[in-house]
C-alpha cells in the first residue's frame, strides 16, 4: 500500500493514479491511501508514482511525498 500525502490537486492526483494501475482505497486529513497492482514491488511503485505526479503539468511545484506503508 502506499500513502501519497498532499494538500493540494487531490482530486487531480487521485485521478491520476487510479488511471495508472492503482486503487484508491481512503482518505486521512492529508493522506491519501492506494494499494498497489497485485505482484509488484511496493517500492518501485512508490517511485512509479512519484515520478508520474512529477510528471503531470503541475506536479513540479506541488509539495508531496509518497511513502510506502
Amino acid at each position: 500500500m502506499l500513502i501519497v500525502n498532499l494538500a493540494q490537486k487531490q482530486k487531480e492526483i487521485t485521478e491520476l493514479l487510479e488511471s495508472n494501475g492503482y486503487t484508491f482505497v481512503k482518505k486521512q486529513a492529508l493522506k491519501h491511501y492506494f494499494e498497489v497492482p497485485e505482484g509488484t514491488d511496493p517500492q518501485e511503485e512508490a517511485k512509479k508514482a512519484k515520478t508520474l505526479i512529477k510528471g503531470s503539468e503541475w506536479g513540479q511545484v506541488l509539495f508531496f511525498n509518497v511513502v510506502v506503508a
